[in-house]
């Protein structure tokens, strides 16, 4: 393989492994963010004073909150399968040259 065909596939696996790491970011910050939200959901219920709040409100918001974390991690999944589809494009190209 000349080493322009392999200079002109480098940008793509540069661009695909950083679309992979920031998919990976974007996991990481989901899980973090339902370890916090998930945490704190039985703090919230029995309220700073040990006075009990509306469980059912408590409840709706945690499922709220799921959901949404549930979405963002979907969406880090996406970003993550992109950037390895974009990584392996580059590199089967490069194969397939050779």
């Amino acid at each position: 393989m000349t080493d322009q065909a392999l200079e002109s596939h480098r940008p793509g696996r540069w661009l695909g492994a950083l679309i992979f790491a920031l998919g990976v970011g974007l996991l990481v910050v989901v899980f973090v963010l339902a370890a916090i939200a998930f945490v704190e959901v039985p703090a919230r219920i029995a309220g700073p004073s040990g006075a009990q709040h509306g469980i059912g409100s408590v409840l709706a918001g945690a499922a709220t909150r799921a959901v949404f974390l549930f979405v963002m991690a979907y969406a880090g999944s996406l970003v993550a399968s992109k950037g390895l589809e974009l990584y392996a494009v580059s590199r089967g190209a490069e194969r397939k040259r050779e």
